[in-house]
């Protein structure tokens, strides 16, 4: 007569995964079902049932698994399995067992932070636009504050769509804009052009409108005063491009009169 109680060492195994095994070849190879409970920390029972037969007259089919200390477990078959389908779980819960440790776990190094930045920087690169690693890192840094975690690979794919979104709505990366910011950086603004008629509007603390101008000819011209050289962009909070990471709309500034405007 097979035995019907055995001890094991679970190796890699937790008690989750052990229910699930004994589950899976009651319920895949003998075809029973199941109803687990747990009994305590330790403790677990599984009550199996034959479908055809009435429930009431299984009371006593099941399995108790108690779990030991040092990754030792103990199981009990209590109920109608015949001697081969004893033999049958013991074999392939064993089984289950000696193949898992087989199983070879290749653990894949994760990217650091600098790696993650250039690998955004390079998608974007390859894809023919320019972007400045200084506000790549910015973009990964609240990404990692916010979920306290590196981006997945799909989200880096997300943050590069982010960016040549951004670049094909506002021109972001125009080299002859980058080069106006640095000049323009220790210009004093003056106060905008009182004589603005109310059509062309400008963007204060107060007004959230913001002058749309059509797709420009050659270099930007401020609407306002006519300025053509010192002209800048900015963000515009109140366009928001991508959710997060967050990405803004630009607005540009003329160094001259500060009147702001964007462009469509």
């Amino acid at each position: 007569m097979v035995e019907r109680s055995h001890s094991f060492n679970v190796r890699d195994k937790n008690y989750d995964d052990i229910q699930r095994i004994v589950e899976d070849i009651l319920e895949k190879s003998m075809s029973f079902s199941t109803n687990s409970k747990r009994l305590g920390r330790s403790l677990l029972r599984i009550n199996y049932f034959d479908t055809t037969v009435d429930k009431e007259n299984q009371k006593n089919n099941r399995i108790t698994i108690l779990q030991e200390p040092e990754k030792r477990i103990y199981i009990q078959i209590n109920g109608k399995l015949t001697d081969s389908q004893v033999g049958q779980l013991w074999n392939e819960f064993e089984n289950n067992l000696n193949n898992s440790v087989k199983v070879e776990k290749v653990t894949k190094s994760m990217p650091s932070k600098d790696e993650i930045i250039r690998k955004i920087k390079n998608l974007i690169d390859d894809r023919g636009y320019l972007v400045k690693s200084e506000d790549v890192q910015e973009f990964v840094e609240n990404f990692i504050e916010r979920y306290d975690r590196f981006p997945k690979k799909d989200e880096i794919n997300s943050i590069v769509k982010g960016y040549i979104v951004m670049v094909n709505e506002e021109n972001l990366f125009d080299n002859n804009d980058m080069d106006i910011i640095e000049d323009s950086k220790n210009i004093e603004i003056s106060k905008p052009n009182l004589e603005t008629t109310q059509k062309d509007l400008s963007l204060t603390s107060n007004d959230s409108t913001v002058l749309l101008m059509s797709d420009r000819v050659g270099r930007r011209k401020c609407p306002s005063c006519g300025n053509d050289r010192l002209i800048h962009e900015m963000d515009d909070k109140s366009v928001i491009l991508l959710d997060y990471p967050k990405i803004y709309g630009k607005k540009n500034c003329c160094a001259e009169c500060g009147y702001e405007w964007r462009e469509h």
